[in-house]
């Protein structure tokens, strides 16, 4: 058999850390360095895992031939098999159909780079919206089948999809404040990444709604745009001074709205999501939580902005968008390619040339 089979396999490794790395760095070469660079359907480079099963069954195979002719004939016989086999024409014939479907799959993917950049002037206003993930917003008083942190998602997520050209992050607190989602127009990322917010996140229990506004303020990125922050929490506040921060932010133009989420009906906190189990205080006693509408109106009446609550399933967003449609718009620049240019030719004519290859190659046997 012509063609030692470990050097077959060998060769055939090398060539797949060879297409890998030289394809994985140059992908995240233009990925980070040529904004204008993307894959129009990048979701089918999958594909080229997918397509590596055939390396697999192709190397099984090679090495059970190799086995199987030496157990059952011996060095003459395999001089004269060798004749009418050649391993290493099977091998080349497999490799050039393997990259073959290889640069198919990439011209499939459909690389492109963007022809025209074109600046444009769209009109909004910033708004971080402050998520209180702390336990208590774990409670079911608002529907039975969902907590106030679940209902809250959903009143954000329809929020966005009445927004027209509004820049939009999410900062989370309990105990302290961050900003989870930077200020952004891409209301599918946002909705996205909200999915995975929970109590969890937040290493510090408690409910900082002052830290929150305080956190929204130094996220907004532009100066001269004009701001909004909404907060959807329960109101119990526990940790700092809402009152002041509302009325801080207030004094440099940006309005605070309050979103209530929960009940003046006194409820136990579940201790997960999924659970009938309670919080309890050191004395063993169930811990209670209710919704605080005094502090939050207090807040809203501080921070120039008004307050809503939540009724079951469901937050008066209108009333949110009615206010908010009221501040005078600001005009944000954006850069955009809105002409891209196909180079799937590149890799369609690799491809082609392989799959002809392969068929001028021949019979193995």
């Amino acid at each position: 058999m012509k063609g030692n089979w470990k050097h077959i396999v060998l060769i055939l490794m090398l060539s797949e850390v060879l297409f890998w790395v030289v394809g994985g760095m140059s992908y995240s070469y233009f990925v980070q360095n040529v904004p204008e660079f993307r894959m129009e359907n990048k979701e089918f480079l999958w594909v080229l895992i997918g397509v590596r099963v055939l390396l697999i069954t192709f190397l099984i195979s090679i090495v059970g031939t190799n086995m199987r002719l030496r157990k059952y004939a011996n060095e003459e016989s395999l001089s004269k098999i060798s004749q009418y086999f050649s391993s290493t024409k099977r091998t080349l014939k497999f490799t050039a159909l393997l990259y073959s479907i290889s640069f198919l799959v990439i011209a499939w993917a459909n690389p492109q780079f963007g022809k025209e950049e074109k600046k444009m002037n769209t009109s909004g206003i910033d708004i971080m919206v402050c998520l209180d993930v702390s336990n208590s917003m774990l409670a079911k008083d608002l529907a039975a089948n969902m907590n106030r942190l679940e209902v809250a998602k959903v009143s954000i997520r329809n929020l966005l999809r009445q927004l027209k050209g509004d820049r939009v992050g999410v900062v989370v607190f309990a105990g302290s404040a961050y900003d989870y989602i930077p200020i952004t127009n891409d209301y599918e990322y946002i909705k996205l990444e909200m999915l995975s917010i929970n109590p969890g996140m937040m290493s510090t229990q408690g409910t900082a709604i002052g830290a929150a506004i305080e956190t929204a303020m130094s996220s907004f990125e532009e100066k001269k745009t004009n701001k909004a922050i909404l907060v959807f929490t329960d109101g119990e506040n526990h940790e700092d001074n809402a009152l002041k921060a509302a009325q801080s932010a207030k004094s440099k133009g940006v309005k605070v709205y309050t979103i209530g989420m929960g009940t003046n009906r006194a409820v136990p906190i579940p201790k997960s999501e999924n659970r009938n189990d309670f919080h309890k205080d050191r004395n063993g006693n169930t811990v209670l939580t209710k919704l605080n509408e005094n502090m939050l109106e207090e807040i809203a009446r501080k921070g120039n902005g008004t307050y809503v609550r939540a009724n079951k399933t469901k937050v008066d967003t209108e009333t949110i968008l009615t206010n908010i449609d009221k501040i005078e718009k600001s005009k944000f620049k954006q850069k955009t390619f809105l002409e891209y240019e196909d180079r799937f030719q590149w890799f369609l004519g690799i491809g082609l040339l392989l799959l002809l290859l392969n068929g001028l190659i021949g019979k193995v046997f």
